[in-house]
């Protein structure tokens, strides 16, 4: 038998197999489906072999001493902006706070300089952006609108995304997010925002320029009330649905995605049980961004003890049975980083989630929270070869190693698009 590309002798090959068309929940997070000296044939873009076998190809990998992973999935992202504000970042590390931000600049200053950029000069910034994300093991990406905040820089930033989507070989996923925050000419007719948002989504939808909608329904975004019109305008336009919820404190955003029947409930800081009971009862995957947490650099009120809290709050979802993803968030304010093995370093110190827990809640559970599982997220006969080599002996060590890239190669859609 003939593949056009084999991986051989791998030291491990993480499988991540879902076994199920469900997330992983519970004790399953733990199963990463290890195969030990085992090899992987490719064939038409496809993984047609994984294990033990005889196929031969003109094109081989000897992965002797490596592993191979699914390519990771960044399911939340806001990529597509201008500017810089690396100035922030050392005002948090000296105690300014990011809501004290948003009122002075935070999102409006980001949001007035991506209005200023050209729609080539944000795709040229966005390749840039996507080489780096490929580079360190993520072959599909999420990427949210959000910094335009009008008709006119919302749709733009859309286009930029699908600009992107054919100009690089990763997977893109674009989600609508007008409903980021209120911008300067509207904050004192709120409603007039609102109804401009849901007055762009029609237009969204005939360009098929979004699969998914969002919204921030948090204090410094958006009410229960604003967030359920804008999303339900969207629901009825056929868009899915995504929302930041209880990030900066309790909103209620995971109660009105578990009532919408959304996709995901993203960052949820603040959620309660029985937010959880409500997300794990309509299906909704929880989408943790520990980065977040750690550039902001700061404490949950009432929580002083930050390494006890945050560990028992997710140690909890997961124990309730809430399916969990991560993401990097990857934005200039709240957490600047593209490496999803950052995210992943983050969140077993923050987070104390084991490796297992971690590697499943970036591969084959972020696949479901872009309802994308049938294709990617784990290394299954049949699913697109998106497979990533690392150059160390086991899995712990991508983690553990931490700051340090290991990447060795990626192989995306059966063909190698970066090899160190």
């Amino acid at each position: 038998m003939k593949a056009d590309l084999l991986i051989r002798n791998a030291n491990e090959i993480i499988t991540a197999d879902r076994a199920s068309y469900r997330p992983k929940t519970g004790k399953y997070l733990q199963d990463l489906g290890i195969l030990k000296k085992s090899d992987v044939a490719i064939k038409n873009g496809r993984i047609v072999d994984v294990g033990f076998f005889k196929w031969e190809a003109e094109e081989v990998i000897d992965a002797t001493n490596k592993i191979v992973l699914p390519g990771f999935v960044d399911c939340h992202t806001h990529l597509v902006f201008a500017g810089s504000r690396s100035f922030e970042y050392e005002a948090k590390t000296a105690g300014s706070s990011y809501a004290g931000q948003h009122k002075t600049g935070g999102i409006l200053y980001t949001v007035e300089q991506t209005r200023k950029a050209s729609l080539d000069e944000l795709v040229k910034k966005g390749l840039k952006d996507l080489d780096v994300m490929l580079r360190h093991g993520t072959t599909t990406v999420e990427i949210k609108s959000g910094y335009g905040l009008d008709e006119e820089n919302e749709l733009k930033i859309l286009r930029v995304i699908k600009e992107l989507q054919s100009n690089h070989p990763m997977t893109i996923m674009p989600t609508f997010l007008g409903a980021h925050t209120v911008p300067q000419e509207y904050k004192n007719d709120r409603e007039g925002y609102v109804d401009l948002v849901k007055r762009i989504i029609p237009k969204i939808r005939r360009e098929r320029l979004a699969e998914y909608c969002d919204v921030f329904c948090d204090k410094l975004g958006f009410t229960y009330k604003e967030s359920k019109d804008i999303l339900q305008a969207a629901k009825k336009e056929g868009l899915d649905l995504k929302i930041h919820a209880e990030q900066t404190g309790h909103n209620y955003g995971a109660r009105l995605a578990a009532k919408l029947k959304a996709v995901s409930a993203d960052h949820l800081d603040y959620a309660t049980e029985k937010d959880v009971t409500g997300m794990i009862e309509s299906k909704i995957i929880g989408v943790l961004l520990p980065g977040v947490t750690y550039h902001l650099t700061e404490l949950i009120p009432g929580h002083k003890k930050l390494k006890k809290f945050l560990p028992a709050k997710i140690r909890g979802m997961i124990e309730q049975g809430l399916p969990v993803a991560l993401a990097t968030d990857y934005n200039p304010g709240s957490c600047n980083t593209q490496s999803m093995k950052t995210v992943m370093e983050t969140a077993a110190r923050l987070y104390r989630m084991s490796y297992a827990e971690i590697i499943n809640a970036s591969t084959i559970n972020a696949a479901h929270a872009l309802k994308m599982a049938h294709e990617i997220g784990s290394i299954e006969i049949g699913k697109k070869a998106d497979l990533v080599v690392y150059d160390c002996e086991e899995h712990g060590m991508l983690i553990d190693n931490f700051g340090v890239n290991l990447v060795d190669t990626v192989i995306k859609d059966g063909k190698i698009v970066y090899k160190k």
